[in-house]
């Protein structure tokens, strides 16, 4: 399995010494068993099957799609090969090759190829495993400090960016570990560690109230902002990250707890209003902004009360939403906007002192006195914790040494102390998830299966009732097992699997990488941005809270919407208000309904401008069918819109096709892509698309006029024919056993850390098929998952 590990100093010494260009998978593989080698009689029947139907197409000469059957190897060793041999078969399975309008293979024939084929490969394909170490991502580094020390830190933007492999960045594969890492791993553990430990009085708690009317005052004056009934009205919204209404008089003197309270009102309006709340430090260039939430209001003051976490020198800004970026007030003139009174500020909050943190790390221990002995029992206590299982001798022994070592130095005892503490947080033994390899095994001990519900659910580390259910052995009983999985699913941390699932499976991370027009798509903004991804996270938390079928997944007739999104797509619910997410019957013939017309999905699968049926086919293919789409072949031109509109992209891709070498993919990638251009880049309903006509060039001037009719209709590679989304929709849960393989598979490769390879199939088909037997609800595939002989696999 992936994430069977090595010894972690092992490993570290074996990159150090290595070669450049060389690999520390490349040096692992190279002691790995090689398959068996195939018989002659395997050999000689595959090489006269591709003789007699593939080879005319497929030689060195011709490699038509650039496919060489030449390269094929019996002995299908090492990824290449297995990765080659897998594409054959899945085409050969699928019918695709020979091509439907060559002479056919009977069925007897191959039926005998394949059953030739699939053991051998799958032997091949665990062979070739890779003894990776998975490290924490940064999300997960970040998760675990905060749970293991009860501290609230924020560490994640301290560690380079994750690398992503088979759709996702706890993937072994893409974990490796460069000095940059490292250092960031370093710096992280230290801010954690000081963030845990207090030494100093406790803080007094005040109360103190604010209000920014001296800072806007001559705002006023001149009429960009209103004063009315003692609060600060604004009219605009602006797309920076300073606002001039904020706390700004008081910072937060220390890191803690604190209480805001506020009256807000919407002016000049009766329809709801929207405002959004961030924390910022103001350190000039180095000035870091965190989102507190966005909130609602209506013409009747409200009073809104927010406990939030901060560091020292913080303070609240608010930022209206909605609004244009600048009026010229016109004095009477009755601009709708948002008015924010004084705000009245607690903190910092404290439940006990020393807090949880400083007792849960040091106990009772004096800093002022504290001796070698101290030390050793902090550390003794602390690495079981970290490492998330008992620690050896000369694994404690080694950290005591390193502080006893400091104090020797004439180092005070916490300095020495928080030296200790910090390299156990950068050692392998925590960076790591550590997996002993005992031979023969059949699957990792229940200590290690523990880690591996923890991060597949909570992105962090098991807790303390879990750990002792995997002590007692409890995991290996199904019961128990399903009762830690319910557990965990309930608990709130669990909002960590639905959002780092979901951002990467469907891409929702991806929501800022545009900017939609401005001319043409003049009804986004902000809280529509933030309504699409909650959407599409709320649906996907609908589903696994409910344990509804993953077919809602391809189409439902609800969809998860609140005020913003009933806007947007045009659905007549008023009783839906506000920002909340709430469940909402669609009309039977509502074009909306399932992941692929949620407006958040429509967005990452546009650049801003135009939409590309390409993209949006290829996103459809592999992350709803689980179809691979290879790269297009070298020095393909791109399809790129007509400005001037004389030819919509069908048009061009007419053309496209007609390309050899382009045609096989196209026939798979377009028709999905087609069914979804009725949607604009935001995921609005469209009949034509929208194009900018330039009035005046000097000085920009120009209006949206209607371009070309949408076509959304297609045929797929199958034949069959669908006119619009509706029918395409129809057409998508007939594949509903391909839908189920490929979100389970999407699961395993993030519950276990690894992709999954041809070896894996039979095992993922039985997991689908014990899944569908039970319903096929989404928190039903959860649990199978989690008690699959795959998850547990060593």
């Amino acid at each position: 399995m992936l994430r069977r590990l090595t010894a972690p100093s092992f490993c570290q010494s074996m990159v150090k010494s290595m070669p450049l260009g060389i690999s520390l998978s490349a040096v692992l593989l190279s002691a790995a068993t090689a398959p068996a080698n195939p018989t002659d009689e395997f050999r000689k029947g595959a090489t006269r099957f591709f003789e007699q139907h593939c080879m005319e197409c497929h030689d060195a000469d011709v490699a038509k799609g650039g496919l060489n059957l030449e390269k094929l190897q019996p002995s299908m060793a090492g990824k290449e090969q297995t990765d080659l041999w897998t594409a054959v078969f899945d085409r050969v399975k699928a019918g695709e090759m020979p091509p439907a309008k060559q002479p056919r293979p009977a069925a007897a024939e191959l039926e005998q190829f394949l059953s030739s084929v699939s053991p051998r490969l799958s032997q091949a394909d665990k062979a070739r495993r890779e003894v990776v170490q998975r490290r924490l991502n940064r999300i997960e580094y970040e998760n675990t400090i905060c749970d293991l020390l009860a501290v609230n830190v924020e560490v994640k933007d301290l560690l380079p960016a994750d690398q992503q492999a088979g759709g996702f960045d706890n993937n072994g594969e893409a974990l490796a570990l460069s000095a940059e890492q490292m250092q960031g791993y370093l710096d992280a553990a230290r801010v954690a560690v000081k963030a845990a430990i207090f030494t100093t009085p406790r803080p007094e708690t005040k109360t103190v109230t604010v209000d920014s009317l001296k800072e806007v005052q001559r705002y006023i004056d001149t009429g960009d902002y209103g004063f009315v009934d003692g609060r600060i009205i604004s009219y605009t919204t602006t797309d920076t990250d300073y606002s001039k209404i904020s706390t700004r008089e008081y910072r937060t003197p220390v890191a803690g707890r604190y209480r805001y309270r506020f009256q807000a009102a919407a002016h000049n309006t009766q329809d709801t209003q929207y405002f959004s709340i961030n924390a910022s430090n103001f350190a000039g260039v180095a000035a870091y902004s965190k989102m507190i939430g966005y909130y609602e209001v209506g013409p009747e003051p409200k009073m809104f009360e927010i406990e939030t976490y901060l560091e020292p020198k913080y303070a609240l800004q608010f930022f209206p939403q909605g609004f244009p970026g600048y009026v010229k007030k016109v004095p009477g003139m009755p601009y709708r906007g948002v008015g924010f009174g004084k705000v009245e500020i607690t903190g910092p909050i404290i439940d006990q002192w020393p807090p949880e943190s400083h007792t849960r790390l040091l106990g009772e221990i004096d800093v002022n006195k504290g001796t070698l002995q101290d030390a050793e029992m902090v550390l003794r206590r602390f690495m079981p914790r970290a490492y998330r299982r008992p620690v050896q001798e000369t694994e404690a022994q080694r950290y005591v040494t390193l502080v006893s070592k400091q104090l020797d130095a004439g180092r005070p005892f916490l300095e020495s102390l928080q030296g200790g503490l910090v390299a156990v947080l950068c050692s392998p033994g925590f960076i790591y998830l550590n997996e002993v390899k005992v031979p023969d095994a059949v699957r990792v001990s229940d200590l290690e299966l523990a880690s591996r519900l923890s991060y597949f659910l909570w992105s962090s580390q098991p807790d303390a009732t879990l750990l002792e259910v995997a002590a007692k052995g409890g995991l290996k009983d199904r019961a128990q097992l399903e009762a830690q999985v319910e557990r965990m699913l309930k608990d709130p941390k669990a909002e960590s699997f639905v959002k780092n699932f979901t951002g990467q499976w469907l891409k929702l991370r991806q929501i800022n990488e545009t900017v939609p027009d401005e001319r043409l798509y003049r009804k986004f903004n902000e809280i529509l941005r933030i309504s699409m991804v909650w959407e599409t996270e709320g649906f996907f938390r609908h589903l696994l809270t409910k344990n509804l079928s993953i077919a809602n997944f391809l189409d439902s007739d609800f969809a998860l919407l609140n005020q913003r999104l009933v806007e947007h797509y045009g659905i007549d619910a008023k009783e839906v208000q506000g920002l909340e997410l709430r469940p909402v019957a669609l009309p039977k013939d509502s074009v909306r309904g399932g992941v692929l017309t949620q407006a958040a999905v429509l967005k990452v699968t546009a650049n801003g401008t135009t939409t590309s049926p390409v993209m949006r086919g290829v996103w459809v293919l592999e992350n709803i069918l689980g179809q691979h789409v290879p790269p297009p072949p070298p020095n393909t031109a791109g399809i790129e819109p007509d400005i001037r509109g004389a030819e919509t992209v069908r048009e061009q891709l007419d053309k496209h096709r007609n390309v050899e070498s382009c045609s096989a993919c196209h026939k798979k990638i377009d028709p999905p892509g087609f069914a979804l251009e009725s949607f604009d880049p935001i995921g609005d309903y469209r009949a034509n698309y929208a194009r900018w006509v330039v009035h005046n060039e000097e000085k920009g001037y120009g209006s949206v006029k209607e371009g070309a009719p949408v076509d959304a209709s297609g045929n797929l590679a199958s034949g069959e024919k669908f006119a619009d989304i509706r029918e395409f929709k129809k057409l998508l849960m007939n594949q509903q056993e391909a839908f189920s393989h490929c979100l389970t598979e999407k699961l395993m490769t993030y519950a276990t850390g690894r992709g999954m390879g041809f070896s894996d199939r039979e095992a993922l088909h039985a997991i689908v098929k014990q899944a569908a037997s039970k319903g096929n609800g989404l928190r039903t595939l959860v649990h199978e998952i989690a008690a699959s002989d795959l998850f547990a696999a060593p």
